[in-house]
């Protein structure tokens, strides 16, 4: 059953202790030059108290459309502090609750078969009963205290008791075998902590007049992170920020065009290119890159066009998978041997997508494949078809999200068409979810490949936010991708900007930009159930930069790579304070 949690005041915290290190005031911060003032205080996170879910509705023909007012990308702006920290008292937690399953509404039917989903027993607590256990438990023991004592704890009891029967229910859960046990992953210590700026990375490479600053890869190695644009790539010490290897262009004037997601086992990742600066040049070089050292191991031509050309690289297990407008190719990732080269199944085909894992998903398009839309998915051991599903829905633009999951974004001609689609190993249909519905619209605008995504993936489970139709106060959502339904929404607590920037120890992460009343900070939705805990705060003057582009967690630090280095710079990283 979905979880739907929303903010409520005057109650106190259960599970999680949300009492988190915020700024203000004397301690000298590690921050920049202006170093900017202020003294780890304890601050109450606002967190949502649940309410009862909305039914899920099944998708069907003719969809309601939605008022939907897509905003434009405005460029972040570098932040300039101009005031004196305030005190931020936000709303406090209160713990999810799920309806009885005897007195809620019945569920519609759904097109393709639930998964069973764990029951909730909810026990009615009258204030008699209450009452008589709490007289039972103060008088018990070898201690039991005089009646006077007994008649204030009585009082107290009293008090408290109404508390709870605001609250009306207590809930325990009760799951099928074999399910997760629906407790959120344990919390890295270092989250909850204030954080200090470690580092500003200096550009290797100085930004030519007019050229593009847009991130178009990164990495995150054991001692390194790694940053692509129109300057090239370039590595940076992932300790102090310094600058590191920069991968030579397969050929002079070169320029970064994408990098692989990952990097392999073996420490090789993959880097595209285009032929000349000129954004509407050819994206065909493939490189093979020694993240060790920073040299090119090889490099493949994917496609011999010099018109414009799009592309998407990957490195799986033992090899490098291209994905471009004509073809998907594949070569060895020890010495670039040719693998396997698939060209769709029709005549004059265009290909989109990406792979992962063991599969290649691909949107295809042919001049004679009914319908003329297709999601395809390919073995990548060996390029071989495995299935392919024909997208009946006329759809205007496709998207491919993830190849492991396979999952697409489809538009139409009203936001209200627009849809996410996904399918099992076999090619199964698994879910179709409404992009636009009564709480908003997701944001599943770049997927898996991009470099700035925003819808996230962890097994079956989709992660990203809702947005309403004036674009304001988002909430963190997850879906099932197995039955297309709502797993759980949980209000964002903190007003302000919320980005999706990562999944990690079995959770969505968003950032939230700073304000007068709250710093700069990361917030993690549990992957089973939602439940919030705030982080840390981040330095005073740290303004939007977490919500400016990709965010990278590992050894000890938090790196973000803006997407425009011009508002932002190249690189920064943060480390938890103490």
């Amino acid at each position: 059953m979905a979880q739907d949690h929303s903010g409520t005041a005057g109650q106190e915290p259960v599970g999680y202790d949300y009492q988190q290190g915020w700024y203000p005031t004397q301690e000298q911060s590690s921050y920049g030059e202006q170093g900017y003032g202020y003294q780890d205080q304890q601050w109450q996170s606002g967190m949502p108290q649940q309410r009862e879910p909305d039914q899920y509705q099944q998708p069907v023909a003719g969809y309601e459309q939605q008022l939907y007012a897509p905003t434009g990308y405005q460029e972040p702006q570098p932040y300039e502090p101009s005031y004196q920290p305030s005190s931020y008292q936000p709303q406090s937690y209160q713990p999810p609750v799920e309806p009885d399953p005897a007195v809620t509404e019945p569920t519609p039917e759904p097109a393709v078969e639930a998964a069973p989903v764990a029951a909730a027993r909810v026990r009615k607590v009258s204030a008699a009963d209450r009452l008589k256990d709490l007289a039972a438990s103060v008088i018990s023991g070898e201690h039991a205290p005089g009646k006077r004592a007994l008649l204030i704890r009585a009082g107290a009891g009293v008090a408290a008791l109404a508390v709870l029967l605001t609250a009306g229910v207590m809930v325990t859960a009760d799951r099928s075998e074999g399910e997760a046990a629906g407790s959120p992953a344990e919390i890295p210590k270092t989250f909850t902590v204030a954080h200090a700026k470690a580092w500003a990375a200096e550009p290797a490479t100085a930004l030519a007049a007019g050229a593009d600053d847009t991130l178009v890869g990164s990495w995150l190695l054991g001692d390194a992170v790694v940053r692509a644009d129109s300057t090239g790539v370039h590595a940076y010490g992932l300790a102090d920020g310094k600058p590191g290897w920069t991968l030579a262009p397969p050929v002079e004037g070169a320029v970064p065009c994408g990098l692989s997601p990952t990097v392999g086992p073996t420490g090789l990742g993959a880097a595209l290119f285009r032929v000349s600066a000129d954004p509407k040049s050819a994206c065909t070089v493939v490189s093979a890159v020694d993240t060790k050292t920073g040299k090119a191991a090889w490099s493949k031509p994917l496609s011999d066009t010099k018109d414009a050309y799009g592309a998407r690289v990957a490195v799986l297990e033992d090899k490098v998978v291209a994905v471009g407008d004509d073809r998907a190719t594949a070569w060895a990732a020890a010495d670039g041997k040719d693998l396997w080269t698939y060209g769709g199944q029709g005549k004059f085909c265009t290909l989109s997508g990406g792979a992962s894992g063991k599969t290649v998903v691909l949107h295809s398009t042919c001049a004679d494949s009914v319908p003329a839309d297709q999601a395809v998915a390919l073995n990548a051991a060996d390029g071989k078809l495995q299935w392919w599903r024909g997208l009946n829905n006329q759809p205007k633009t496709v998207s491919v999200l993830s190849a492991e999951p396979a999952v697409v974004l489809t538009t139409g001609a009203q936001p209200a068409d627009d849809r996410i689609f996904a399918w099992g190993a076999t090619g199964d249909p698994a879910a179709e979810i409404p992009v636009t519905a009564e709480g908003g619209r997701l944001g599943v605008t770049r997927g898996s490949f991009d470099a700035t995504p925003t819808v996230f993936f962890d097994g079956q489970t989709l992660l990203t936010t809702q947005t309403g139709a004036d674009g304001s106060h988002p909430a963190a959502v997850a879906y099932d991708l197995t039955t297309g339904k709502s797993r759980w929404r949980t209000q964002v607590a903190e007003r302000g900007k919320s980005v999706p920037v990562g999944v990690e120890n079995g959770a969505l992460l968003l950032a939230g930009d700073e304000r007068l009343d709250q710093p700069a900070h990361l917030t993690r939705y549990a992957v089973t159930d939602g439940r919030a805990t705030a982080g840390g705060g981040y330095p005073q003057g740290t303004g939007s930069l977490l919500t400016s582009g990709r965010v990278l967690t590992g050894g000890g630090k938090v790196v973000v790579l803006p997407e425009h280095s011009a508002n932002f710079g190249v690189a920064a990283a943060f480390q938890a304070k103490g």
